[in-house]
């Protein structure tokens, strides 16, 4: 006799279909596409994107609904209003799951609450889980820093976190999440599922003395946007700089923007807005690299779709992705200082067209080889069965 299918309810404040968000929205998608045959997800989100507060159009709130995703099936409550714990509380009675996926360690709904009510026993679950998704890295942690050691500390005093499955998508991750909650943690990896490279590509047509660079991410201070228009003001060489997502912190925007003002003739800069996610890797390859100097990423989303559409990327050594120029894919390079920064952007910037295509090859092979050498059915396994 067939074991029953499980039910494992995700909760995040962002999923389909908004995009500003990021890697998670992403990430989460991905996993209902992949493993939606092996298991009955449900999604408990909010109605509307990251940034916005219009509700999506044509969905269903406050009420359990199925969409089909890429063939599989989900269902999604999309919270409309102010979330009161009596309402979340009795939605997830309703559903019965057998498994609590958290996402993120931060908010009063998708995190504190479920955890609160799985320690009272008002929810009765196989058991809880819980992926940062990359907030308990050390750069993560470097923002605001002090709010988020007095934070931390509460959660250990409280012991909210205990007993629970830690899910780290790198093994980086799971060191980061021993640090936090101990060495005796259960912690399962499991990468996350992005989607397949592209299979047809053309290099850039890159020439020498020229480069045109797009950074594709959330515009906060963990993404470290600041720093790189500093280092473009010193670069020597013709640099064209094209951003790309939402604003979450307009104060940090506001200090860009006032950096954009003062380059120099040779150094375009311009604001392009936001990317749906099916032309992200078409809107990479317009390009000639894609440049991310962040704080740290427990994957980095971008930095895959950039390597996936066969385009090198310039990013800190702050991520998974690392000795790309070995792999002739990239160059992780420290973000220490500025003016190291700007000879590493000067020195791509003068490549041959000759040099800069392998590069191009060598960034689409990476990407070919993430895919290829995951086992995603039996990492995911371990970590819901």
């Amino acid at each position: 006799m067939e074991a029953a299918i499980k039910t494992i309810l995700i909760l995040n404040p962002y999923f389909y279909p908004g995009y500003k968000a990021g890697g998670p929205v992403q990430s989460l998608l991905h996993l209902v596409e992949h493993l939606g045959q092996r298991y009955r997800f449900a999604v408990f989100t909010s109605a509307h994107d990251l940034g916005e507060t219009a509700v999506y159009p044509s969905v269903q709130t406050n009420q359990w609904q199925t969409l089909t995703l890429n063939g599989k099936q989900v269902m999604v409550w999309y919270a409309s209003g102010r979330i009161t714990p009596k309402a979340m509380l009795q939605c997830i009675q309703s559903l019965q799951p057998n498994e609590v996926y958290i996402n993120g360690m931060y908010g009063m709904p998708w995190f504190i609450w479920p955890l609160q009510w799985w320690k009272k026993k008002k929810i009765a679950v196989e058991r809880m889980i819980i992926c940062p998704r990359g907030m308990l890295q050390p750069g993560a942690l470097a923002v605001k820093p002090w709010r988020k050691k007095i934070y931390f500390k509460g959660l250990g005093l409280l012991a909210l976190c205990k007993g629970v499955v830690w899910h780290a998508t790198t093994p980086d991750e799971a060191d980061d999440i021993r640090r936090f909650a101990g060495q005796n943690a259960r912690v399962v990896v499991a990468a996350n599922i992005p989607k397949w490279p592209l299979q047809q590509w053309l290099p850039s047509h890159k020439l020498p003395g020229r480069l045109q660079l797009i950074y594709l991410s959330l515009i906060t201070e963990k993404k470290n946007l600041l720093l790189l228009l500093q280092a473009l003001r010193l670069c020597r060489q013709a640099v064209q700089l094209h951003i790309y997502g939402p604003v979450v912190d307009s104060r940090y925007w506001q200090e860009c923007e006032k950096q954009m003002q003062q380059m120099p003739a040779h150094i375009q800069v311009a604001y392009k807005g936001s990317v749906q996610p099916h032309a992200v890797q078409s809107t990479i390859a317009q390009y000639d690299a894609l440049v991310l100097l962040t704080k740290g990423e427990n994957f980095g989303h971008a930095i895959y779709e950039s390597l996936s559409a066969a385009r090198p990327v310039l990013i800190s050594t702050f991520t998974p992705w690392q000795n790309l120029r070995e792999q002739q894919a990239g160059w992780d390079i420290p973000i220490d200082a500025v003016q190291p920064i700007a000879q590493a952007i000067d020195e791509l910037a003068l490549m041959e067209t000759s040099e800069w295509t392998a590069f191009c090859a060598g960034a689409h092979t990476l990407a070919l080889q993430t895919v290829e050498q995951n086992n995603w059915e039996h990492d995911y396994g371990l970590l819901f069965d």
